[in-house]
């Protein structure tokens, strides 16, 4: 008779280190695993509450944020916890799965190694959730900075939202990492937060790393944060360097500081960037049903997006053949505006200069026209080849002297219709606002001393009124403590708040908008126009200092053009005497504006070519 003894292996056991997280753990992991994040994240928090720092609630945010894709999150709240127990063989060997999946070898053996040395065992899978790969999988798929590449191709597609979460994914496990810095901060270039873009090509320029492209970036976001004079000197610096690749960032940086700088102070030389044609100038009228194309690679916001977008659809309901020249296929989720109204988009993601401006020229267009200008030296770079026999600028101020190939700047003389079109326009709503509001939509760099000297002069005429300003990094520290230290001498530092919202939703919470004195493009008031909020704006010398006034022009409006600063506080202490006149007034006007209606648009664009 043969005896068969029975023998089974024993569960793996949870080491020593993991005992006290391993019963709350197995709950978040089953909540995750059963897709309730809610449930989770309250269960975390509830522990937090009433142990403030607690490890086990701490891991549990972090499967959380992993769920949501947030590694950023994720990375805080496990080095947080590795912190409070760093014996931990789960938390270490999490850690190491982060640092793989970022493609940082170096950490990723280490916490492996760790995780080892606190007695890993097969038990440690079971206390996350499913989603998580073990460390063995997800090292043996290690990617060199997987998140940097993924955002470089979002970023390039005009995906800034997703690229500017990829690479701050990228830079929290790289620090050090030079291209992924650089490729943040461009990111934060493209979401509006020129401040926190220019502290990290500061550090740059302060190791003596920095290339030209770097401080011609650093100039722009400067600028934009109103710090003028160091602009100025880095532009220098920049234009010494004598990198003729970063001629056309070197040039956008230039005519973007001097478009914002005050009235009065010293402007960095004129930019130049020399016309090298590719196609000669038309002699010949433009022909009754051109064909057109439009510069959309690298837009301001969903604004330009809707403007490209609605001159589109109107040139072709006119008979005219559009080519947009974008970024990413129709598909792409930033791209929905163009769905519908654009037949013909070319991905010009990726390309440089000289391969965007063959491709134009290969498209046999009778006319070119720039929808980026100074926010994008790649269609500077582009129009400086004279790609078609009719090359324009449109948006963003693509017309200062020294820019070669452009035969006509639609910013310093646009068409009838303005420079800007708009899907639609709100029902007009009553004036609820108790408290007179003004407010303004611009970058610190645009709040001058003039333009805050005008602000006190309407505050100071109007008692009850209060200044609202979007905020647009303004609620950073930096620009805070500036703000109070101007406003407190301006006489009105009681009667300012920064509010978050979106540039339609703050204007329509206004009784009047204040666009500011320099500017780029007039999206401010027509933005109010469409909620039937009021401007005032100032007519300057130059051209920069009119898109204010221009957009009013094009809206019917010129009674609220002022010719100087005392008119301007004049004119807007007038609206605010009889707000519900003044926003009955503001509708009427936009109910008969080309700038509501994309085929009117679009016949008075086309005919500023033919008059």
């Amino acid at each position: 008779m043969t005896a068969t003894t029975l023998t089974s292996s024993a569960p793996a056991a949870v080491p020593a280190g993991d005992l006290a997280f391993a019963p709350l753990l197995r709950r978040a992991a089953a909540l995750a695993d059963a897709g309730d994040r809610d449930g989770l994240i309250a269960l975390a928090e509830t522990r937090l509450a009433a142990e403030p720092g607690d490890t086990a609630a701490l891991v549990a945010m972090a499967y959380a944020a992993f769920a949501a894709d947030q590694i950023v999150l994720c990375l805080d709240a496990l080095q947080q916890a590795h912190e409070h127990a760093p014996d931990s063989a789960l938390i270490a060997d999490s850690l190491a799965i982060l640092y793989a999946l970022a493609g940082e070898v170096p950490e990723a053996t280490f916490y492996a190694k760790l995780a080892v040395a606190n007695g890993f065992t097969p038990a440690i899978p079971g206390l996350r959730p499913a989603a998580w790969p073990d460390f063995p999988a997800a090292f043996a798929a290690v990617d060199e900075h997987p998140f940097l590449m993924r955002g470089l191709t979002a970023l390039g597609n005009g995906e800034t939202a997703m690229a500017l979460r990829l690479l701050d994914a990228q830079a929290a496990f790289s620090p050090n990492h030079g291209e992924t810095q650089r490729a943040l901060a461009d990111a934060l270039l493209a979401a509006g937060k020129p401040r926190a873009a220019a502290d990290i090509l500061s550090r740059f320029a302060a190791n003596g790393t920095a290339d030209a492209w770097d401080m011609a970036r650093l100039a722009r976001c400067l600028t934009a944060i109103g710090d003028f004079e160091t602009a100025r000197s880095i532009l220098a610096e920049a234009r010494d360097d004598g990198d003729p690749a970063a001629a056309a960032e070197i040039a956008a940086a230039g005519l973007f500081a001097i478009a914002l700088s005050p009235e009065g102070a010293r402007l960095p030389p004129q930019p130049s960037l020399p016309a090298r044609p590719l196609v000669a100038a038309a002699t010949a009228p433009l022909p009754d049903q051109p064909r057109i194309g439009i510069l959309a690679t690298a837009l301001d916001g969903e604004r330009d997006s809707e403007a490209v977008a609605l001159l589109a659809a109107g040139l072709q309901q006119q008979g005219a053949e559009v080519v947009v020249f974008g970024a990413g296929t129709l598909a792409a989720p930033h791209n929905r505006l163009f769905r519908g109204r654009v037949r013909t988009l070319i991905d010009a993601a990726g390309f440089d200069g000289e391969t965007l401006a063959h491709t134009v020229k290969g498209e046999a267009l009778d006319l070119l026209v720039d929808a980026g200008g100074v926010l994008a030296p790649l269609h500077l770079a582009t129009l400086a080849r004279h790609p078609a026999p009719r090359v324009a600028g449109w948006l963003n101020l693509p017309f200062a002297a020294g820019i070669g190939g452009l035969d006509r700047s639609l910013g310093a003389a646009p068409p009838a219709a303005g420079l800007i079109v708009r899907e639609g326009r709100a029902p007009q709503v009553a004036v609820t606002n108790e408290t007179p509001l003004i407010g303004a939509d611009l970058w610190p760099g645009q709040l001058h001393e003039d333009f805050l000297a005008a602000v006190a002069a309407i505050l100071a005429a109007v008692p009850d009124a209060r200044l609202l300003l979007r905020d647009r990094e303004m609620s950073h520290p930096d620009t805070v403590a500036g703000l109070i230290e101007r406003c407190t001498r301006h006489g009105f530092v009681d009667r300012i708040e920064i509010v978050d919202g979106d540039d339609l939703s703050f204007a329509a919470g206004l009784d009047l908008l204040l666009a500011p004195f320099a500017a780029l493009g007039g999206h401010d008031v027509v933005n109010a126009a469409a909620v039937a909020t009021p401007s005032v704006a100032l007519a300057g010398r130059a051209p920069w200092r009119r898109q204010g006034a221009l957009a009013l022009s094009a809206l019917g409006l010129d009674a609220r053009i002022a010719e100087t600063p005392e008119d301007y506080v004049a004119s807007a202490v007038a609206l605010l005497s009889d707000r519900a006149a003044a926003r009955a007034a503001t509708a009427a006007a936009a109910a008969a504006a080309p700038a509501f209606d994309a085929a009117a648009f679009a016949a008075a664009f086309v005919g500023a070519f033919r008059s």
